[in-house]
């Protein structure tokens, strides 16, 4: 089954039950805790859709509201441009409903900048690439692994997610990488489908690919039918034990059709969780069609007809399987309920001529083909028949499906969670097909969804930079020198306890941390993921008044990257997101580099957790930073410091490469500046010590930094100005808070 959440065998992920300190446990673990380095902050996130007048959609946490992308086709196939709002009606339940909130996405013109996508979530196309490997041989599993890996590095558009995902029998739906737009995980786990690959770290959300090893099982073994017929007298008698023991082999066939028709419901309604519309590219050989819709009766069969002989005859063999028909159907209904569409590829069509091998190779190509189609034909998608021209044929796909109406509406009554909802869209323009899903579920409540569920969800939240702050979560992140081609980088994040703690019942909670770094090709460079169990029987109050301070690693080389950070409560599915930008520079250049300063505050009411960095020989505690030791006093960073003007406050700078021979002393000036970077008024800057250079040209300087006593309440950054006696000059800033 898939990996969902957090699990103790997990490659670099941890689980951790921590006790709630006391006031003297509290400031003894905030002694020992990790020093990180300055704040990168968030930029802003849209907000919620507002009712007044329609305008661009985007995906928000509101569950109050529906978005339907459509897609609109004119007579020739091809998507119709230039539609407006006035030109589209949404019924709900046959009701007429208002459209809150309209865009119009071209996928075939946006480009996605390196961080962040301005295509609404709904709007992106979404590719689940999903390998069937017990209804194909796996000399064809190989074959289509080119095909797939072309599509997904020079087919998809810059805006489209892509996940990759296997099937059998025997294990179900695996996904191998979730939606992402991380080309070079999807193409690493393309490349190992057939091999035995040793696993990487783990990734419960799945947007780094574990190798796991595929076992593509073979045909089933039915030997020793034949034993009990060889000893038999009369060949009447053998042919109704061939007949009695192929309709065994059928039944035993028709229950792994039953079983993948199944795994494709249980598919659906976890996709559901996701939003837009989500193209199912299924790579099999299919299973014979026969197994469905039947067969003709041959010679035999009819001689036993005639002598009144029906029961030699397998009803199913020549009639079809009437349940497994309407479960068929049933599962192609709730596939486009929830905006899926299943396109068929017979990848049987791609081995190279003269290849032979048992199994489904024998069976006639259209016997399986024809299953295909019924599989597609059920959810409202295609067969690609002709798979040696693949590429062609999805990039037909991503031509037809380029351009999509995002209609966002307010549902005027609600029938409970997870009830459904008939949905109809109505095109004005004359001849227009509009194609959107034919309905929707309202959400389910997070303890009534499935792992996988909850796994989809986060990660679509992560992907698509979803606002969510039911949680609070400030980020802390700063690289280091380490010696290393890699900096280091400790990231700290600061989760608020009263979100966190909102609606838990029970003694006992759990958070789950996911961080993400990406370059600006959406590359994932490097991630920690934590689950923390958290007694709270004695220590509710405490950890409301202040929260979770959580220490992680990562190892980055220089460059610019996206920090994504998510918080969940394992129990009440409240989550909190944290998107920043991250620079590293090269350390080992000798150009000065001032890192953002850092405000050291008490202990407070935090519960501080230190992670572990996974290693070769497993998880290993990071190294204390050295500005801890320097730092003393029981004093450890923070995320967004508050402070109280006229107030002196401790803060921490640390700087690469100032200053010369014979000259220690660097000039340090501040500045305050409003929280859109807007100079307003400098403050009292006093220099307590000053380190000089280390190894690495690193040095230490430790200020108190004091606002005027007039400064009103609300949020602000501080700017430090750094010169050596060279001239040599650079400036960072770090956000603070005067409640």
């Amino acid at each position: 089954m898939i990996p969902t959440r957090p699990s103790r065998a997990a490659v670099g992920l941890g689980r951790i039950r921590v006790r709630l300190p006391g006031p003297r446990g509290a400031a003894a673990m905030a002694g020992k805790f990790l020093l990180l380095g300055a704040l990168v902050l968030s930029r802003p996130l849209p907000l919620a859709l507002g009712a007044e007048k329609p305008g661009p959609v985007r995906e928000t946490a509101d569950v109050a509201l529906v978005e339907v992308p459509v897609r609109v086709f004119g007579r020739d196939g091809n998507p119709i441009r230039g539609l407006t709002e006035g030109d589209f009606q949404v019924f709900d339940d046959g009701r007429r409903q208002a459209i809150v909130g309209f865009d119009a996405v071209d996928l075939a013109e946006k480009v996605v900048p390196g961080g962040g996508s301005p295509v609404p979530a709904p709007a992106r196309r979404r590719f689940l690439i999903l390998f069937d490997s017990s209804f194909a041989q796996p000399r064809s599993v190989v074959l289509a692994r080119r095909a797939a890996r072309e599509f997904v590095l020079e087919g998809m558009g810059a805006a489209d997610l892509a996940a990759v995902a296997v099937y059998s029998v025997e294990r179900g739906m695996r996904l191998l990488v979730t939606f992402t737009s991380d080309r070079a995980q999807l193409a690493h786990a393309l490349e190992a489908l057939g091999t035995k690959s040793i696993p990487s770290r783990l990734d419960p959300l799945a947007f780094a690919f574990e190798r796991p090893t595929l076992v593509l099982p073979g045909s089933p073994d039915l030997a020793g039918s034949g034993k009990a017929g060889a000893q038999a007298a009369l060949a009447d008698n053998l042919q109704t034990l061939g007949s009695l023991n192929a309709a065994r082999s059928d039944e035993y066939e028709r229950g792994r059709v039953r079983h993948l028709i199944q795994s494709f419901r249980d598919l659906g309604q976890a996709l559901d969780t996701v939003p837009g519309r989500k193209d199912v590219i299924y790579l099999s050989e299919g299973f014979r069609n026969r197994y469905l819709v039947g067969t003709r009766e041959n010679d035999q069969e009819r001689q036993w007809l005639v002598q009144g002989e029906q029961w030699k005859v397998d009803s199913d063999k020549r009639f079809g399987n009437s349940p497994l028909r309407a479960e068929l159907s049933s599962m192609g209904e709730l596939l486009r309920r929830s905006d899926c569409v299943i396109h068929a590829v017979d990848i049987g069509g791609i081995r190279p001529a003269g290849d032979a091998e048992s199994g489904s190779a024998s069976v006639a190509p259209r016997e399986t083909e024809n299953s295909l189609y019924e599989i597609a034909s059920s959810a409202g998608g295609d067969v690609f028949r002709n798979a040696n021209d693949l590429r062609a044929q999805l990039d037909s796909l991503v031509a037809r499906t380029s351009l999509v109406y995002v209609l966002a509406f307010r549902p005027d009554r609600s029938a409970g969670e997870g009830k459904f909802h008939e949905l109809k869209v109505k095109v004005s323009t004359p001849g227009s097909r509009a194609s959107a899903r034919p309905g929707y579920y309202e959400r389910r409540g997070f303890r009534l969804s499935s792992p996988f569920e909850r796994s989809l969800r986060a990660a679509d939240v992560i992907a698509n930079e979803i606002p969510v702050d039911q949680i609070a979560v400030r980020v802390l992140a700063t690289p280091f020198a380490s010696g290393e081609p890699a900096a280091s980088v400790p990231v700290l994040l600061e989760v608020g306890g009263d979100g966190f703690l909102a609606g838990q019942e029970g003694a006992r909670a759990t958070a789950e941390i996911y961080v993400y770094a990406s370059d600006l090709e959406n590359r994932l460079t490097d991630f920690f993921t934590q689950a923390i169990g958290i007694d709270i029987a004695h220590g509710r109050e405490r950890l409301q008044a202040g929260g979770i301070r959580y220490s992680g690693e990562l190892r980055l080389g220089p460059g610019r990257y996206r920090l994504r950070a998510l918080v969940r409560n394992a129990d009440t599915g409240r989550m909190g997101l944290s998107v920043s930008s991250l620079l590293v520079p090269a350390f080992e250049s000798d150009e000065p580099y001032l890192l953002a300063p850092v405000f050291l505050e008490g202990p407070g009411d935090w519960l501080a957790v230190e992670g572990r960095r996974p290693e070769a020989g497993g998880s290993v505690r990071p190294k204390e930073h050295p500005l801890l030791a320097l730092a003393g006093g029981g004093l450890s960073p923070t995320a967004e410091a508050r402070i109280q003007p006229g107030t002196p406050s401790s803060v921490c700078v640390v700087s690469y490469h100032f200053g010369v021979p014979g000259e220690d002393e660097l000039r340090v000036g501040n500045q305050i500046v409003a929280f859109d970077g807007k100079p307003i008024r400098e403050g009292t800057l006093e220099v307590l010590r000053q380190s000089k250079a280390a190894s690495d040209g690193r040095r230490l300087i430790f200020l108190a930094f004091t606002a005027p006593p007039d400064l009103p309440a609300g949020r602000y950054g501080l700017r430090i100005f750094l010169q050596d006696a060279s001239g040599r000059a650079r400036q960072a800033w770090t956000p603070f808070r005067v409640p």
